[in-house]
C-alpha cells in the first residue's frame, strides 16, 4: 500500500549508465524500517540496516496533480543475510555493473564508494514478476542489496 512507503514529492534527473548519480529531492524522508521492504521483496529474505526512500513520481507537490493512481518509487539499500546472498548469486547469469539508476542524494553518501555490483536481469524479473519495474544490485563485500523500483507490489513471502 502506498501509504506505508511515506511517499512525497520528488524530482528526478536521468543520466546515462555509469557511476551512481545523486539527484536533488526536496522533503524526502530516509526510512530505516524493513517491514515494508520485506512485504515487497520476500525473495531477499531477512533484511537489516535498511536506508530507503519512498516517493511519488512527477511533481514536487506531494499531492497528485490529477486524481487517480500515482506512480511510486522505492529506492535504497539493505543488508541481506550472507548465506541468502550467496544462494541468490550462485545461480543464474550475473554481471558486475555499476548501479544504472539514479541514487537519491540522501542515500549516495551512505552507499559508499562506487563499486561493481552484481546484477541479473533474470533475477530482477523473478522479483518483479514483470508486474512493476525494478532493478536489484548485490555487493558481496558488504552483503548489501541496492534496489530501485517503480510501483513495487506488496505480497506475502
Amino acid at each position: 500500500m502506498p501509504g506505508d512507503l511515506g511517499i512525497g514529492g520528488t524530482h528526478f534527473l536521468r543520466v546515462g549508465p555509469g557511476l551512481p548519480t545523486a539527484f536533488a529531492s526536496p522533503k524526502r524522508r530516509i526510512r530505516t524500517d524493513v517491514d515494508p521492504l520485506r512485504r515487497r521483496f520476500p525473495e531477499l529474505g531477512e533484511l537489516s540496516k535498511a536506508r530507503w526512500i519512498g516517493a511519488a513520481l512527477g511533481s514536487p507537490d506531494p499531492r497528485p496533480a490529477v486524481p487517480g493512481p500515482t506512480d511510486v518509487t522505492v529506492d535504497g539499500f539493505a543488508t541481506v543475510d550472507p548465506a541468502k546472498l550467496a544462494a541468490i548469486t550462485s545461480t543464474g547469469t550475473w554481471k558486475e555493473e555499476h548501479i544504472s539508476c539514479p541514487v537519491p542524494d540522501g542515500l549516495a553518501a551512505d552507499l559508499g564508494e562506487p563499486a561493481n555490483w552484481l546484477h541479473s536481469e533474470l533475477f530482477d524479473r523473478s522479483i518483479t514478476w514483470d508486474h512493476y519495474t525494478g532493478s536489484f544490485y548485490f555487493d558481496r563485500r558488504t552483503s548489501r542489496v541496492y534496489f530501485c523500483t517503480v510501483n513495487p507490489k506488496e505480497r506475502a513471502g
